[in-house]
């Protein structure tokens, strides 16, 4: 198997090094017309959403990746599978994210077909002249680029594109990234940082543990951006804890009472059943048993105190209640400290 990975890998090397498309790209056709102005549309609305930050609305913001310039449509027409699969795949050295896991074949199709007329629909960008002297730092944008959807302990790709007033990428800048957490309040927590690349891209890959609706922020100097990333409910734990202390020990675990209030995944020691770890050759037995023996030892010394005769009834005060009502105390308090001890966190593997 390690063979057969290790050979597939340098197989879609040589292929992006060649510039051919590796399977199971290759060959793929655009299943709509390239002059289908409903999948033209659909794919405009996708661009403007996930692909204009980078690329600006004539998708000349990059200029390794003009889709404005009048060749690309003929390039694009003869190599359909090549641009699907760079879309599909992405490209993170480049600030590429992958798209394909955040939409379908059928959108990234339509994305496809819009970038073939874009040139022609898009309104051209205004140029500005450049300002002398360095941009002050709150006149940079940042735009934060993110999948609506994603699966909840999977790597998310996250692309922040900072560009400074005349809307030129900024390089070799640090973005920090964020998401809101609760613990006890309400706050930002930094999940990481990247530099901008020479395209004003800022990448960044995170592995998320939570499911609902997270806020993702990132921001540099006073330029902020976020957006919603919905993760569904996995329905599976992210973390299995153990209770406890791991000792060794003869036998297997032993449990007395409601067979509900067993370990589960995330469970927790309960508080009110006796649990043996080990069965009836448990590590917790010695000191137990001494326990139990010093508590005897107390009783019985007030018990042979009460034993003790009273040699009249001169006085008033019941002398014999006293090691009665210590009796009961050290009984008590010896229950006490057996029940800790068996129900203890310690005690639970």
């Amino acid at each position: 198997m390690a063979a057969i990975f290790l050979v597939t890998v340098l197989a879609v090397v040589v292929y992006a090094q060649d510039g051919e498309t590796p399977p199971p790209y290759a060959g793929q056709k655009n299943p709509f017309p390239w002059d289908d102005a409903s999948a033209q549309g659909a794919g405009k609305d996708i661009f403007q959403r996930s692909c204009q930050g980078c690329h600006g609305p004539a998708g000349a913001g990059i200029a390794a990746a003009d889709f404005s310039t009048g060749d690309f449509s003929q390039k694009l027409e003869a190599q359909p599978d090549f641009y699907f699969w760079k879309l599909s795949e992405g490209e993170l050295s480049k600030g590429m994210p992958p798209f394909k896991s955040s939409l379908s074949d059928d959108e990234r199709w339509q994305i496809l077909t819009y970038l073939r007329v874009i040139g022609e629909t898009a309104p051209p960008e205004p140029e500005v002249p450049p300002a002398a002297g360095p941009v002050p730092a709150g006149d940079f944008t940042l735009q934060l680029l993110a999948p609506e959807k994603a699966e909840a302990g999977q790597v998310l790709t996250l692309s922040a594109a900072l560009r400074d007033a005349q809307n030129q990428p900024v390089a070799g800048k640090l973005v920090k990234f964020y998401t809101k957490a609760d613990f006890f309040t309400t706050g930002l927590m930094e999940i990481g940082d990247a530099v901008t690349d020479d395209n004003g891209m800022a990448v960044m890959e995170y592995v998320p543990r939570q499911s609902g609706e997270v806020e993702i922020r990132a921001s540099y100097a006073s330029a902020e951006a976020a957006v919603t990333v919905i993760f569904p409910e996995e329905g599976k734990a992210f973390y299995h804890t153990e209770v406890g202390i791991q000792f060794p020990a003869l036998g297997e675990g032993r449990f007395i009472g409601p067979e509900e209030l067993q370990l589960g995944e995330q469970g927790h020691a309960p508080a009110t059943v006796f649990r043996l770890p080990s069965g009836t050759l448990f590590w917790l037995a010695p000191i137990l048993w001494l326990a139990m023996t010093i508590w005897v030892v107390y009783f019985y010394v007030l018990y042979q105190v009460f034993r003790i005769p009273v040699p009249d009834d001169t006085t008033e005060t019941d002398t014999r209640r006293i090691p009665i009502i210590g009796m009961v105390f050290v009984a008590v308090v010896g229950l006490v400290l057996v029940l800790m001890l068996v129900t203890s966190p310690i005690s639970h593997p």
